[in-house]
């Protein structure tokens, strides 16, 4: 496992779905390994609010590397 490695959640933590992570959720890992963790962005979609900001919905979330599977390497 490895930085801009495509990866899904296989274990279900309520500190991930308080953040808005669910397992079969997929995304790409952002850095390297640290502490037994990586980040985790997963991909969102980008809006233009009502002041004409534009935001988007991109999560970054910390995952225990256990509790993730490669799903393709970068």
């Amino acid at each position: 496992m490895k930085e801009l490695d495509k990866v899904r959640l296989i274990k279900d933590r309520a500190r991930y779905r308080e953040q808005g992570m669910n397992v079969g959720d997929v995304g790409t890992i952002m850095g390297g390994e640290r502490n037994g963790y990586v980040l985790v962005i997963l991909e969102g979609e980008i809006y233009q609010d009502e002041d004409g900001v534009y935001c988007t919905t991109e999560k970054d979330i910390a995952v225990r590397a256990e509790d993730l599977e490669v799903v393709s390497e970068s």
